[in-house]
C-alpha cells in the first residue's frame, strides 16, 4: 500500500495564495481543525508536521517555541493581539509555511512507497559502481525496468576496473519499463564510522544528481534513502544531508523542480 504523506493535504485549492498576509495564513491553520482559539496552533502544529524537507532538529526547535509561546498565551490570558508572544511565533512560522509549501515554485515531498511507480521525469537508483544491478532499490529498478537497463548499464564506459560510477558521482539512462523517463545511478558511501569523507562523499551523489536534473530541465525527480540500506549511513543524518543540498541547489536556480524524497515501507 502506497501513501502520500500530509504534505499532500496542502494543496493549491485549500491553501492561501502565495503571498497571503499572515491573518490570511493563520485563518487557514485554524480552520484546519475548525477551532477558533487552539485552532491556530494544531493547525500550525499539523503543517509543521507536514513541512516538506523540514529537518528533524529544526522542526523540534521550531514545535518547542509554538508550545512556549501558547502556554505563556494562556497563562497571560493572552487575546490574540498583535503583540502576543503567540502571533509573534505563528508569523515565523507562516513564513515557513509560505516558502516551504505555499511557494509551488520548488516543491519538496516526502512520500513513502514503492520508487519504482512514480512517473517522474527521473528516479534516483542508489546503485553500486558497477551499475549492474544489486539488492534493495537497485534490485527492485532493475526488475521493474527489465533488462534493457542492465544492458544500457554495461554500454556506460568503465573509468577504472570494474567501475562505471564512482563514488559520489552519478550517471543518466533511460527508465525503459518504468513509468519513469530517465533513471539516475548514484553511488552512495559505504559508513564507516563518519571520519573517512562519507558526509561530503553522499552530499557529492545528491549534488551530482541534481545537476544533471537541472541542466536537463527535468520538472521531477524522486530520490531514495541513498547508502541508508546495506550501506548504514545513519538514516536521520543521511536525510539532513540531502535536504541541505536540495535547498542549496534549489535555492540558486529559477528553474521548476520537484523533488520527491521516497521512504520505503514494506
Amino acid at each position: 500500500m502506497y501513501r502520500l504523506l500530509p504534505t499532500a493535504a496542502l494543496t493549491p485549492s485549500t491553501t492561501p495564495p502565495v503571498g497571503a498576509s499572515d491573518s490570511q495564513v493563520i485563518r487557514f491553520a485554524q480552520t484546519l481543525n475548525g477551532y477558533d482559539d487552539c485552532g491556530g496552533y494544531d493547525g500550525l502544529s499539523a503543517a509543521l508536521d507536514a513541512m516538506p524537507g523540514l529537518h528533524a532538529c529544526t522542526l523540534h526547535q521550531l514545535r518547542l517555541k509554538l508550545f512556549m509561546a501558547q502556554r505563556q498565551h494562556y497563562f497571560q490570558g493572552g487575546s490574540w493581539g498583535p503583540e502576543d508572544p503567540l502571533m509573534e511565533s505563528m508569523r515565523e512560522l507562516c513564513g515557513i509555511i509560505r516558502t516551504r509549501v505555499l511557494d509551488q515554485q520548488s516543491a519538496l515531498l516526502w512520500w513513502t512507497g514503492d520508487i519504482t511507480k512514480l512517473d517522474v521525469d527521473a528516479i534516483v537508483n542508489a546503485a553500486n559502481p558497477t551499475l549492474l544491478g544489486g539488492g534493495g532499490v537497485d534490485g527492485a529498478i532493475h526488475r521493474a525496468a527489465g533488462p534493457k537497463l542492465l544492458q544500457a548499464c554495461t554500454d556506460l564506459p568503465l573509468v577504472s576496473a570494474g567501475v562505471r560510477c564512482p563514488t559520489g558521482d552519478a550517471r543518466l539512462t533511460a527508465a525503459f519499463d518504468l513509468p519513469a523517463t530517465h533513471v539516475l545511478h548514484t553511488v552512495g558511501p559505504r559508513w564507516t564510522g563518519g571520519e573517512s569523507g562519507e558526509p561530503t562523499l553522499l552530499a557529492n551523489a545528491y549534488t551530482a544528481c541534481m545537476t544533471i536534473a537541472l541542466e536537463r530541465r527535468f520538472q521531477s525527480i524522486a530520490f531514495p534513502a541513498i547508502s541508508t540500506g546495506v550501506y548504514g549511513f545513519p538514516k536521520e543524518r543521511a536525510e539532513n544531508i540531502a535536504t541541505e543540498v536540495v535547498h542549496r541547489m534549489l535555492g540558486k536556480s529559477s528553474q521548476t523542480l520537484r523533488v520527491i524524497f521516497v521512504r520505503f515501507e514494506a
